[in-house]
């Protein structure tokens, strides 16, 4: 009797990923999945729980985040994204250079998702006077500058 029930949830237990992957039918999310979503009202919630259980391959250039932003797509989505991209690319990370920083705050992204979007890239930043100057004179806030030194030192970040 204990062997069969051993051996039933055996079964199950190796069927599971099988059925989760069949469910899903080999969907990958992307931006506009999410911007589908946010669209459609599909609550917060849902959208992470879809995000943590799916395979994606978001777009988290400064353009695309410029993008999900327009799109009203909250920031604790964003930052799940970037989490989840960070995770399934490992080291392999984007340069992000003072362009990209300028062309963010321009966009109207949040400091948070700034910074949050500097710890998951590879500094590629021009912080010397002329830089400096150059993202000051760019409304690039005093925190966001700290980040990129920080990144570019290879130290983490402050709170």
């Amino acid at each position: 009797m204990r062997s069969t029930l051993r051996v039933i949830a055996a079964t199950i237990l190796l069927l599971a990923p099988v059925s989760r992957a069949a469910a899903q039918g080999g969907e990958v999310l992307n931006n506009e999945s999410i911007l589908s979503m946010i669209a459609g009202k599909v609550p917060k919630d849902l959208i992470v729980s879809k995000i943590k259980t799916t395979k994606s391959a978001f777009d988290l250039s400064p353009d695309g985040l410029i993008k999900l932003n327009v799109g009203k797509v909250n920031s604790d989505v964003m930052k799940l994204m970037m989490t989840t991209s960070a995770a399934a690319s490992g080291t392999n990370k984007e340069t992000l250079g003072n362009d990209g920083i300028i062309k963010m705050v321009a966009g109207g992204l949040s400091k948070e998702i700034i910074v949050a979007k500097i710890n998951m890239s590879k500094p590629g930043y021009d912080l010397t006077t002329n830089g400096l100057l150059d993202l000051t004179k760019n409304k690039v806030s005093e925190d966001v500058q700290k980040a990129m030194m920080a990144s570019a030192a290879g130290t983490p970040p402050k709170p």
